[in-house]
Formats: structure tokens, C-alpha cells, sequence
């Protein structure tokens, strides 16, 4: 598929991601019932970050080469007032909650040492394809004797604001969707561009029925985006995609898109599926099962050579 020809007209549905975040801070001493001390401050979010996180995200969905920093370990970097920096590594993987509007994301670190120091700054270092990825950046200053232990927890918040004929989904978990109908046959002359030039790898049109799974059969007829295909781009542990030209990214805006062949195009981790529920034709580059499925977009006519999600990172 040609980029540079898209236009994104009609055929692109909108959506504004807005990220934010702050840090929190606790202090406690060790073994003791004496009371907490507990700070907050507001960071930034840094636009190199999320331009590195895009970049990412077009690693390990379509095997793009990642050009971005890349820092020695994730966890939140301190840097003390006598200038020395300490690497906190995150106590588990981000802990996720949801709103109707929003994904958020916490991050958690430990410092039970007895190192004392006091903190002036603070940088939150997240994984994603592999690469160590600054995200944002706060100065919390917050003192830590050699009998305290340290807790702080970053918090990003992902407020997802869609327009038009499109929908976010607030999926705690991970939601499939796609198809599960398995008879399929090499190549996919439906949307290939020409006969020798298909992005897609199979098709599947000997099924009695698509036997349309998880949010594809809740939402027929439906555009949307659901919550891991945001929070897998802010941490995940996933490795480089196979190569394609689904993806785009221009500053801080992501571009995922089909050229219009069917109704339905679907999209999860390194797979992407078009398909047509009146003639039951389908089409995909790994599986007709989506698992997680990150977007879905339906038009029912073609008014567009290419349809699919616009959505734009602010901060």
C-alpha cells in the first residue's frame, strides 16, 4: 500500500488520545506504626516519548526498526541531590484500571534499602518491543533516611476522546474478536491490490458461516477501539512484528489502515483482518482469530480507497 497516497478522508475515523500523569510518592518507616508520609506532583509527559512509543508500536505490529532511545532498564530513574541516579525496577508489571473515557496505567517501585538520599527528580522508563523507552519526567522532591522505606507509584492516564462514527470500548481485559472459522486457502485475491500484490496471506471463503467471536459478534455494524491497543503501546513485552504497511506514524499521530476491499477491518497484535459478513469472505496476514483485538472499523460501501483508524497523541 501507498502512504503517501492516503489523504485521510472520509475513510479515516478520528480519535485524541490525551496522556497524563503524576507521581506519587510514600514514605514509611521501617517496622514500624509511626505515621506515612505521602507527596504528589504532576509530571510531563515528554513528545519524544511518545514519538519513541509510536515507533515502537510499528515494531512489534509491523516490523518496522526502531530508532529511538533506548535506555539501560525500565523503573523510575531518581537522581539525588548530591546528583547520583537510582534505578527503582518496577515491582510487577503496570497494574490497569478503566473508565468509560479513559485507560490508565500505574507503575510501581520499592526502595526497602537502607540507602538515604534525598530525591530532586524523578524519569519513568517504560518496555516496549524490547526497547527501554523514557516517558515522562517530575520533580518530586522527597527525603529517604536509612530506617524509611520509599514507594512511589506513577500514574498515566490515557483519556481517549473519539469523534464521529466511532466508539471506545473499556475493556479491562483483554477482549478477542475476528473469527474463528479455520477452512482457508493461500492468498487473498479480494483485496489484493493486484494479482501479485496482497499484504494478506490467506483467505477464508468456504465457511458456511464467519462465526464472528468475542466483540466482532457483540458490536456487528459497529466501529470501535478498545483499551489494550493504548495500553500495550505504553508497556508490553512483545517482540518485532512480521514486516507490512498497515501502520503509519507522523509526529504524534497513529495511522492504522486497509486498502477498502470489505466492509469490516480488524486489528490486533501483528494481524490484521478484512472482512464480509453478507458474502462470508475473509481475509487476514496471521489468523481470523484477533486476540486481543485493538480496533475494529466498518463501512458498509466503499466511499474511500483506504479505511481506517487516525488517532492523535496530545499532552
Amino acid at each position: 500500500m501507498e502512504c503517501n497516497k492516503l489523504g485521510l478522508g472520509k475513510g479515516f475515523l478520528k480519535v485524541r488520545a490525551k496522556v497524563s500523569g503524576f507521581l506519587i510518592a510514600k514514605i514509611e518507616k521501617r517496622n514500624t506504626l509511626e505515621q506515612v508520609i505521602v507527596v504528589k506532583k504532576r509530571n510531563t509527559i515528554l513528545t519524544t516519548g511518545l514519538q519513541n512509543l509510536l515507533n515502537a508500536f510499528q515494531t512489534y505490529m509491523s516490523g518496522v526498526n526502531y530508532l529511538g532511545e533506548n535506555a539501560p532498564s525500565p523503573g523510575i530513574v531518581i537522581t539525588t541531590s548530591s546528583g547520583q541516579q537510582v534505578t527503582l525496577n518496577f515491582l510487577t508489571s503496570p497494574v490497569l484500571s478503566v473508565t468509560s473515557n479513559s485507560a490508565i496505567l500505574s507503575f510501581t517501585v520499592r526502595d526497602d534499602s537502607s540507602l538515604s538520599y534525598t530525591a530532586t527528580s524523578e524519569e519513568l522508563i517504560t518496555t516496549s518491543a524490547g526497547y527501554n523507552i523514557p516517558i515522562a519526567t517530575a520533580n518530586l522532591s522527597v527525603t529517604k533516611n536509612s530506617n524509611e522505606i520509599l514507594t512511589m507509584t506513577w500514574v498515566i492516564t490515557i483519556s481517549i476522546s473519539p469523534s464521529g462514527n466511532i466508539t471506545y470500548i473499556s475493556t479491562p481485559t483483554p477482549q478477542e474478536g475476528g473469527s474463528g472459522c479455520l477452512s482457508s486457502s493461500s492468498g487473498c485475491s479480494y483485496c489484493a491490490e493486484s494479482s501479485a500484490n496482497s499484504e494478506y496471506s490467506g483467505n477464508n471463503s468456504g465457511c458456511q458461516s464467519l462465526a464472528l467471536l468475542g466483540l466482532s459478534a457483540q458490536y456487528l455494524q459497529t466501529s470501535f477501539v478498545t483499551t489494550q491497543l493504548f495500553t500495550d503501546i505504553f508497556y508490553n513485552t512483545y517482540s518485532e512484528g512480521s514486516s507490512n504497511s498497515f501502520t503509519q506514524v507522523v509526529n504524534t499521530t497513529l495511522i492504522i489502515y486497509t486498502i477498502y476491499c470489505m466492509p469490516y477491518f480488524a486489528v490486533g497484535l501483528n494481524n490484521f483482518v478484512s472482512f464480509d459478513t453478507s458474502n462470508i469472505n475473509l481475509c487476514f496476514t496471521t489468523s481470523p482469530l484477533i486476540d486481543p483485538i485493538y480496533l475494529q472499523v466498518y463501512f458498509p460501501s466503499e466511499t474511500e480507497p483506504y479505511i481506517g483508524v487516525q488517532i492523535e497523541f496530545t499532552t
